[in-house]
């Protein structure tokens, strides 16, 4: 009953069953836990989450699977330095960090805008001999590119092709938007170019090429894009805008 309230979004019920089933003398056993865990991690109550997981550590020995969903609900508020201690208690347990828990932590280092530690974390991964993904890099590169530091975002970008990687649809689109809100159209238009073979069927990274063509008046280029999404059946987005964050941040440089 607990999972069926959680995933009804009705979390005062699911915490009531759950506290009506340990005053009764029953003991939840790690999956009650940790359904209860994450229905308040994506409640945003990470308070709450973390001192029910406290709770469940006096009886039970966390397995992998949930010490990664804690590290999660720490990672998406950006509370990193929680993030640290359960990476350590999780080692101490005698459990090895996989690529999701490594992932957890980048995140919660680029939601708390500590980018030398998500990079150092990329870094430590391959030492202990997990590879890291796109996924991984995007969480720094996204995070340079929508603060419009476009030399760092490029850096990570070549960091990940060196680490044998083939940039996906994410990584692309974070470079493209970083290009486009800032005003980068000659980047972002050779950016498009050298990649487009390997691009798939993307909305917003051919909308926005769309964009950065149509504003050097680059209208057969421009065409030729929006041709191509409609034999796709994708749709164009019409209010995109470039050098979109100039307005906002006239002083920020690269």
């Amino acid at each position: 009953m607990i999972s069926v309230y959680g995933r009804g979004r009705k979390l005062d019920r699911a915490v009531e069953m759950f506290n009506t089933a340990c005053s009764l003398g029953l003991s939840p056993d790690e999956k009650a836990y940790m359904n209860l865990i994450s229905y308040y991690g994506k409640a945003g109550k990470r308070h709450e989450a973390s001192m029910l997981f406290a709770k469940m550590r006096e009886s039970i020995k966390p397995g992998m699977v949930s010490y990664n969903i804690m590290m999660n609900v720490y990672a998406t508020g950006g509370l990193y330095e929680e993030a640290e201690q359960l990476f350590k208690a999780m080692k101490q347990d005698g459990w090895l960090p996989d690529s999701f828990t490594y992932l957890s932590l980048v995140r919660a280092y680029t939601e708390s805008l500590k980018y030398s530690e998500a990079e150092e974390t990329i870094n430590s991964m391959q030492e202990d001999g997990v590879y890291p993904s796109c996924s991984h890099f995007n969480l720094i590169l996204s995070a340079f590119a929508k603060m419009g530091l476009i030399g760092e975002a490029e850096r990570v970008y070549e960091e990940l092709i060196a680490a044998g990687l083939n940039p996906d649809a994410a990584c692309c689109g974070s470079m493209l938007r970083g290009y486009m809100d800032y005003g980068h159209v000659e980047e972002g238009i050779k950016f498009f170019e050298q990649n487009s073979d390997s691009i798939k069927a993307d909305r917003f990274i051919l909308s926005a090429a769309v964009h950065l063509y149509k504003s050097v008046g680059k209208e057969v280029e421009a065409q030729n894009v929006l041709h191509s999404m409609s034999s796709m059946g994708i749709s164009f987005l019409e209010k995109l805008e470039v050098g979109s964050k100039l307005k906002s941040l006239p002083m920020l440089q690269n």
